[in-house]
């Protein structure tokens, strides 16, 4: 089978988007006749019908569809590849691609990558925020090079490194009964509302794990997104985190 060129497929996002030839052929400079050729060609080259041609236009069918989702994976990667190497003509001499559970991105990352960036100004850092499980499946997939996560969360067949202590500590209200104690045991606390993060997050799977230890249950009463959604509920005392 004949390959199919780039132009094509830019050309048949753009009548997929427009929903018309004349349109497309407009928006890519092309005479109606070579766009309604290269259409012909790619349906005649597949074997199949890829779209409905209608008195006002056209419409994708099932496999139009198909091949829609496929041109627009491959349009962005020929994006990204133009961008990355473009990149080097400019100075820019590496790409890393890094993702972060939320406790590192607000606690440890924005002072090493401040010095890093510094140290290391021609490498760029593309980092997005995910939870533990996330990372490990992207790394797994290639998605990303790097990955922080939580250390109790299973990642067999990565190569590990620990990267920093995070400290956890009892948020309550001011006025909360355990406020006053300097120290306590993760015991004491089950008798209380949590507040917490969400279901998948790493944070609420190592309390669970902790209180199915100690054959207790985890009285979550809330489930929020992020570590300022916590406080907020705490401080109006909805419960401690």
């Amino acid at each position: 089978m004949k390959r199919i060129d780039f132009t094509t497929l830019k050309l048949f996002v753009a009548i997929a988007d427009l929903r018309s030839l004349t349109r497309a052929a407009e928006r890519e400079h092309l005479a109606l006749a070579a766009v309604s050729k290269r259409i012909s060609d790619l349906e005649a080259q597949l074997s199949t019908t890829l779209l409905y041609r209608r008195p006002r236009g056209v419409e994708l069918t099932p496999a139009g569809h198909a091949l829609l989702h496929h041109a627009r994976h491959m349009l962005d990667s020929l994006d990204h590849l133009n961008a990355d190497l473009s990149e080097y003509s400019v100075g820019i001499r590496g790409h890393v691609r890094l993702h972060a559970n939320t406790s590192a991105v607000i606690e440890f990352l924005p002072d090493d990558l401040s010095d890093f960036t510094w140290r290391y100004p021609q490498i760029r850092i593309d980092m997005q925020e995910r939870l533990s499980h996330e990372i490990i499946t992207a790394v797994r997939d290639g998605l990303t090079d790097i990955g922080i996560f939580s250390a109790h969360i299973p990642a067999e067949g990565l190569a590990i490194q620990p990267y920093r202590r995070d400290r956890l500590v009892l948020v309550t209200a001011r006025d909360h009964p355990l406020a006053s104690r300097q120290r306590l045991a993760f015991a004491e606390t089950l008798d209380h509302d949590f507040i917490g993060l969400e279901q998948d997050s790493s944070l609420h799977a190592l309390l669970h794990q902790d209180s199915q230890r100690l054959a207790r249950p985890l009285r979550m009463r809330i489930q929020v997104r992020s570590f300022e959604g916590i406080c907020r509920m705490i401080d109006r005392g909805m419960g401690i985190g």
